[in-house]
């Protein structure tokens, strides 16, 4: 449990999914108990045994097995262990929920839940860390051919609401206003982000700029995401929400 309260926000909790689902892999299925009425998210083991109990694991949380705790929703399990939930971030939360334990596929359940959360954002929302973009490339790129590569960095990262590149697919895999994006025009991610309010972390920046530069001299997405990974940033503050 963090000292002090940490406000997961939209954006932070999907790339502590995708983290999740990049570790576990996309088709992982909730394992169904023998009690249908009792489903933990600690096994006895003190295994993760549903999606967001590998989101707990992830944050240094743990339930007993035998707590109470151990049934409640994702966003009152995360609450009282000290990562309360925007709004937003806990119909995330719910949705993915749901539909992983009605038996769906941890990706197809991700993918739905971020299609329908529609909330407005608090500023928590748009705050991301290094986790969270070396988790939403990696996404990216296992979803493109091997050999896919970005245009020139004259064009800018969304056209007509659509994104172009790597990075504009980042972006538009956090829900950015892509509509707003397009008007700006801009050609690089970080002032995009700016532009659009949102906050990152100095790791988080670091990584982007990494992923820009190898993505602009031509290398596939592939190549993109483990030069990103390889950003040095033990030098660089970590904010909460780098992981």
């Amino acid at each position: 449990m963090p000292s002090t309260p940490h406000l997961l926000g939209f954006a932070e909790l999907l790339g502590r999914l995708r983290h999740v689902l990049t570790v576990n892999g996309e088709d992982t299925v909730t394992r169904r108990p023998v009690d249908l009425t009792y489903q933990p998210y600690f096994g006895r083991d003190g295994w993760p045994r549903r999606l967001h109990g590998h989101i707990l694991f992830w944050l240094n949380g743990h339930l007993d097995p035998s707590s109470l705790l151990n049934l409640d929703s994702a966003a009152d399990v995360l609450g009282t262990l000290g990562y309360p939930l925007t709004v937003k971030a806990a119909v995330l939360a719910s949705e993915a929920e749901q539909l992983s334990l009605q038996g769906w596929t941890w990706g197809h359940a991700v993918h739905t839940a971020v299609l329908r959360t529609v909330e407005d954002d608090q500023p928590e929302d748009t705050r991301i860390g290094d986790a969270t973009v070396m988790a939403v490339l990696s996404h990216v790129a296992a979803h493109h051919a091997p050999e896919t590569t970005s245009p020139t960095r004259a064009v800018p990262l969304f056209h007509r609401g659509y994104p172009t590149g790597l990075l504009g697919h980042l972006a538009a895999e956090l829900r950015l206003d892509a509509v707003h994006a397009s008007a700006l025009g801009d050609t690089r991610a970080l002032a995009l982000f700016g532009h659009l309010g949102w906050t990152l972390s100095p790791r988080a920046s670091a990584v982007l700029t990494t992923a820009e530069e190898v993505e602009a001299d031509g290398a596939t997405w592939t190549d993109v995401v483990i030069q990103a990974r390889d950003t040095p940033l033990d030098h660089l503050p970590r904010e909460p929400w780098d992981r």
